[in-house]
């Protein structure tokens, strides 16, 4: 009934944590898509392919987003002479990114790869004024004409001569009156086509201010990002010659800070440079791979079972080679365009359902950092949902929800991380500290211990030759002053006494701990058993020895301390079986043993995993053994330690 309150206990917790979470990332990107959305953003919008700005338009909103009224000519590469006279009838008056392509439909018989001409007039003010147009990726190579001049343009859209060349751009330009704005564009590489991305038009401050926020939020995004790689990085080769698996997840988040990075990097480097289509190699793998990264995090640190981790990271290596492939490898083929968004999608939504589903297992669990994991996850997953939900988003300023539920799970990550990091590091010098007293006590243990070992065998000869000359003693009284030859040969025999304390075994750093235990635990009134067998050598380091069988005597003394003196009792079994080494420290305790997860709390350090526990682990872990601690049903507190004697 106990263990049945605690798992609902802990469902009801995990279940609160998720929606909470949902509600609030929900929140958030609404709150994005109404107030950082071009889509939604204040401002005058064109009608059948023009665009009225007044100057109170201008003042009330001093830059705006060409996004509606663009005629679309498709399968042609107009100039501003084809215009001129007898001016062509459109295909249709569009939005950008209404289809998200040239072709107008998706179906498999028609290809959005091709060439067509945007055409958009604008009136603007009377008097003359600097205005800046700015220019998103357009796919994948155009041309710009405004009032009739090429302004500028991007690769060579000209089928026969065909080359690919993207990134974002800005022309500024003093005008008024009417302005005819003519981008003729053409692409045969990429699976996005021509104007994808609504472009910024406005006064030349107002815009390069934008633009200037942008790029500095994402350069620090960057940077950071970068950053915390290294740092990681760094913290991997540090640690990486340690065994365990706190030691592999920082390679895990370096990955990702850089994979992430590379994710957010485009306003940045696209701004800087003009790029080619072999930058869409590395770019379309990113998130992919900050996915596949996500879930081997949460592996190790939920402890996820084999066959399904195996099963989700096998298909996660599949869609990153399979989003590396495809732009090699397109060529305009409109199925596989169609497949590479289905495969996409179908990972994304695994992926995101996953994430949520094993962290809340180890979260109902109570396994550590789970409910940190499950917030990410949750997020993570309400921005697929909310990318659904809304799907006419193109952030002004910040970032699409996947750039943003990612952000947040990688700063979540690592804090988990700089949590264990910061654990590993302080159990470290605890136990250096501890094992340097140890090997001192060892070192004046070493010393002293043949001496006692030489003086226990004189001790004996003595009382042997004692007892001879006492019968000798006792035959003679017999015959003279029997009462003090009586009382003489009495008083030497109990002075004599037993003095030599027993030996438990031949290994002497063994033997030696059990000795000093035995004498703690005597003054502490502590029923203290041993039952021990050992050979003179053993193929442990004795520090490794001395520390496993310390912490376990020490904490069952503490354990002991707490209770009433009739009921103390400590028993120690130490033996060599089936060519494994095994000592099993039994104590009565208190009845209360606090855990978290399979991990022993300290009853020092609130919330923390007890040094003495962890450091018997890591010992058991380097020879390949075992460590358990448990309670036996008649209440008493064992830990068995199991160390092979052939180990790598």
């Amino acid at each position: 009934m106990l263990l049945s309150r605690g798992v609902l206990s802990q469902t009801a917790r995990t279940a609160g944590i998720i929606l909470t979470a949902a509600l609030l990332s929900a929140a958030v990107f609404l709150i994005c898509y109404y107030t950082d959305n071009k889509y939604t953003s204040s401002g005058p919008w064109a009608e059948d392919g023009a665009l009225v700005l007044t100057e109170r338009d201008l003042q009330e909103n001093p830059y705006t987003y060409l996004v509606t009224g663009w005629e679309i000519h498709r399968g042609r590469l107009l100039t501003p002479e084809d215009f001129a006279v007898n001016p062509p009838v459109p295909d249709e008056i569009v939005f950008i990114g209404q289809y998200g392509g040239l072709e107008g439909r998706v179906d498999v018989s028609a290809s959005p790869q091709g060439s067509a001409t945007y055409r958009l007039i604008m009136h603007l003010p009377p008097k003359a004024g600097n205005y800046t147009l700015e220019l998103p990726e357009i796919y994948s190579a155009y041309r710009l004409f405004i009032n009739g001049e090429l302004i500028t343009g991007m690769g060579v859209p000209a089928q026969s001569l065909y080359r690919a060349e993207t990134g974002n751009s800005k022309v500024s330009f003093r005008a008024y009156g009417r302005l005819e704005i003519i981008i003729a564009v053409s692409d045969y590489s990429h699976y996005y086509s021509g104007m994808v991305y609504p472009p910024a038009f406005g006064y030349s401050d107002a815009v390069e201010e934008v633009l200037n926020f942008r790029f500095a939020l994402r350069a620090a995004a960057l940077a950071l990002s970068l950053g915390i790689g290294l740092l990681y990085l760094g913290v991997w080769l540090l640690l990486g010659k340690r065994r365990g698996e706190i030691q592999t997840l920082p390679q895990y988040y370096a990955a990702l800070c850089f994979c992430f990075g590379l994710y957010i990097c485009y306003p940045v480097v696209k701004t800087l440079w003009t790029v080619g289509e072999w930058w869409y190699v590395l770019e379309s793998p990113a998130y992919p791979v900050i996915l596949l990264l996500v879930m081997l995090i949460q592996n190790r640190i939920s402890r996820v079972p084999h066959l399904p981790a195996r099963l989700m990271v096998a298909f996660g290596v599949f869609v990153c080679i399979w989003s590396v492939s495809v732009p090699l490898v397109l060529n305009g083929s409109l199925r596989l365009m169609i497949a590479h968004s289905i495969v996409l999608t179908v990972y994304t939504w695994s992926a995101a359902l996953y994430l949520l589903i094993t962290s809340a297992y180890g979260a109902i669990k109570n396994i550590v950092h789970s409910r940190l994991m499950m917030t990410g996850a949750v997020v993570l997953g309400t921005a697929c949902l909310m990318d659904r939900l809304l799907p006419m988003f193109e952030p002004i300023r910040f970032g699409w929800f996947s750039e943003i539920s990612g952000g947040l799970y990688v700063a979540l990550i690592g804090a988990v991380l700089t949590m264990e990091v910061a654990a590993q590091f302080r159990i470290r010098l605890q136990l250096e500290g501890r094992v340097e007293s140890v090997t001192r006590m060892m070192d004046v243990q070493k010393t002293y211990h043949p001496q006692i070992l030489q003086k226990e065998e004189e001790l004996r000869a003595a009382r042997h030759d004692f007892r001879h000359h006492m019968s000798a003693i006792r035959e003679l009284a017999s015959k003279g002053d029997t009462e003090k030859i009586i009382a003489y040969a009495q008083l030497y025999d109990e002075r004599l006494g037993d003095t030599a304390q027993k030996a438990y075994c031949n290994h002497y750093i063994i033997d030696m701990l059990l000795r000093m235990y035995d004498g703690l635990s005597r003054r502490q009134n502590v029923e203290f058993a041993v039952t021990a067998a050992l050979p003179e050598t053993l193929p442990y380091e004795d520090t490794d020895l001395c520390v496993l069988l310390s912490n376990l005597l020490e904490n069952a003394l503490e354990a002991s301390a707490a209770i009433p003196e009739t009921h103390r009792y400590i028993g120690v079994r130490v033996f060599i079986r089936m060519n494994h080494f095994a000592l099993v420290v039994e104590n009565r305790f208190s009845g209360v043993v606090k855990t978290k997860g399979n991990r022993l709390l300290s009853g020092k350090q609130k919330g923390r995993e007890g040094i003495g526990t962890h450091s018997v682990r890591s010992i058991c872990a380097r020879y390949g053994g075992t460590a358990d601690f448990r309670v036996s049903d008649d209440g008493i507190f064992r830990a068995e330690i199991i160390l092979p004697q052939n180990f790598n």
